[in-house]
């Protein structure tokens, strides 16, 4: 389908006398989701291990941990969008809704996607920050600092949803692209399309590598002098995984996020492209929780544990059903028994 305003999509429809139902996917559309369908089938499945996990598990159920519950909250979210998406675009066949429903669902679908990815970087960002805290002044951050940490968590949530509708009320924005498999939101003027790809991902993604940078040149200097003193603390060990992991995470996960906010706040309008980050992006999603599950050795353990659980009691019961039982004899039961034969010896 061609690229179109809402509005002229909306003027040529009106002059056909069928029933364009341009909220409906179709066929062929629907085909192409289907990897993305089978992508998020296979996300909600791993999610809902890792909370089933944390239900049972006391020994994950604490506070250092928010951070990350927080992260791995927006990938449900971007789950349920999905679903809400996929669910509205394969069953809404009203053949001319009204425009203010069709914008409505557009920005709805356009914005929610972008503000749950913000939203990640920055929640990761703030747990870089903890863990710098941690690394260098060797503080308890959720313990010294907890009102800070809630005034984070507000300003995080609710910052970039003012970005992002702010420019929507006040008409800097406007909606269009395909209109029946995805939006695209363009901006009014240059300024604020710079203003709002410094805000969702260039000032983000500096602050996490600025923060990472100050937490390995920590540990390096603090392994050099150890070095030279022959002697190399637990702490400083620890340290050191903390930030070779958080590298690692970077890695996977800027690749797999970043093309999807750069495609959205660049305002590029190629179906292919669009479809291909999209799918990066919910392989992220489904990834997320093994990746930090091997990030953290409270969630590898904890995991550990309950495939340790899951393993004795299958072997349990293959050797419950393999024993041969002792057969029983009725009490009520008479039985003869038949004398022994004397056998003559040679």
């Amino acid at each position: 389908m061609d690229n179109l305003t809402i509005d002229s999509f909306l003027l040529l429809n009106n002059t056909n006398d069928t029933c364009p139902a341009p909220l409906l996917w179709t066929q062929a559309i629907v085909e192409d989701e289907k990897a993305a369908l089978a992508i998020c089938i296979i996300a909600s499945v791993i999610h809902a291990i890792f909370w089933f996990q944390l239900i049972f598990s006391s020994s994950i159920r604490q506070k250092s941990m928010q951070w990350i519950y927080a992260y791995l909250l927006t990938d449900i979210f971007l789950l349920f969008r999905f679903y809400f998406s996929y669910t509205l675009h394969t069953t809404y066949t009203e053949c001319h809704p009204s425009r203010s429903r069709i914008v409505f669902i557009c920005y709805l679908e356009a914005i929610l996607d972008n503000y749950f990815n913000i939203l990640k970087v920055y929640i990761l960002f703030v747990l870089n920050v903890c863990r710098y805290v941690q690394i260098v002044y060797n503080q308890n951050v959720y313990e010294v600092h907890k009102y800070l940490l809630i005034l984070a968590h507000v300003l995080i949530y609710v910052i970039p949803l003012i970005v992002y509708i702010a420019p929507c009320i006040l008409g800097w924005t406007d909606a269009g692209g395909f209109i029946r498999d995805t939006c695209v939101i363009f901006y009014a003027n240059t300024y604020i399309q710079i203003f709002n790809t410094i805000f969702a991902f260039a000032l983000p993604i500096f602050l996490n590598i600025l923060v990472i940078y100050s937490s390995i040149r920590h540990v390096r200097i603090k392994a050099a002098l150890q070095k030279s003193q022959h002697y190399v603390s637990a702490r400083e060990k620890l340290n050191r995984s903390l930030v070779i992991q958080f590298v690692c995470f970077y890695t996977v996960w800027g690749g797999l996020w970043s093309p999807n906010i750069i495609v959205y706040q660049a305002s590029i309008n190629e179906k292919n492209l669009i479809y291909i980050v999209g799918l990066l992006n919910y392989i992220d999603v489904a990834i997320d929780p093994i990746i930090v599950a091997a990030l953290d050795f409270r969630l590898w353990h904890a995991w550990r544990k309950h495939i340790i659980r899951v393993k004795r009691t299958v072997l349990f019961q293959k050797i419950s059903h393999g024993r041969v039982k002792p057969s029983t004899a009725n009490v009520n039961t008479i039985s003869a028994r038949t004398p022994r034969q004397k056998t003559t010896t040679m």
